[in-house]
This record gives structure tokens, C-alpha cells and sequence, in this order.
């Protein structure tokens, strides 16, 4: 991945069901970035806190997967289009500026 694209992966229930999708930035020198699919919020919201605990958990429950295939699971699987990387860095951008880990306030 190089500086300032996104990965993608896909989050699996205790059951391997797909449940979210998480689109993460990892950046020399630079915060963790993370925009993952709320669930209980049926919207994407930028949570770096709640990405890293199931990217880097010690039996994590995700699969990397290409941005086609990010593509295909948000459709078919979440029921709404995963957000284009532009608007990704821009729900990034927002969530730094009003110091958000785990989500917008509700």
C-alpha cells in the first residue's frame, strides 16, 4: 500500500458472516486512519479505534480484501456503496479535526 491509499478489509461474525468493512490508512509518521461500516448507525463513521481492535486483535476476524472486492461486499452484502476514497479521506479528515476514536458523537 503505499502513502495515502486505502486498504480494505472485511469484518467476519463469530459465525465467518461478513458484517462490516473497514477502509484503513496506515501512514509513516501519521496517525492510524479508519472508516468502518456502523452497523447499530447503518452508516460509514470514522472509528480508528473500534478498526484497530479487529484489524490487530490477537485472532483478528477480518480478510484483506481489494477495493473491487470492497466494492461488492458493501453492495451486496451491507446494502449501501462504499463510500468513493476521496469521501473516505474526507470522513477521515473530519473525524481528526473533532477528535474522534470511536465515532461521531450520537
Amino acid at each position: 500500500m503505499n502513502d495515502g491509499e486505502f486498504a480494505y478489509d472485511a469484518l467476519r461474525s463469530d459465525d465467518g458472516a461478513t458484517t462490516s468493512i473497514i477502509a484503513y490508512q496506515e501512514r509513516a509518521g501519521a496517525p492510524f486512519r479508519a472508516v468502518i461500516w456502523s452497523v447499530p448507525r447503518q452508516q460509514w463513521i470514522f472509528a480508528p479505534a473500534i478498526a484497530a481492535e479487529a484489524l490487530y486483535d490477537d485472532d483478528p476476524q477480518t480478510d484483506a480484501v481489494d477495493r473491487a472486492e470492497a466494492e461488492r461486499i458493501a453492495t451486496e452484502v451491507l446494502r449501501h456503496d462504499l463510500p468513493s476514497e476521496g469521501a473516505l479521506l474526507a470522513l477521515c479528515e473530519e473525524g481528526e479535526r473533532n477528535g474522534w476514536s470511536y465515532g461521531p458523537p450520537r
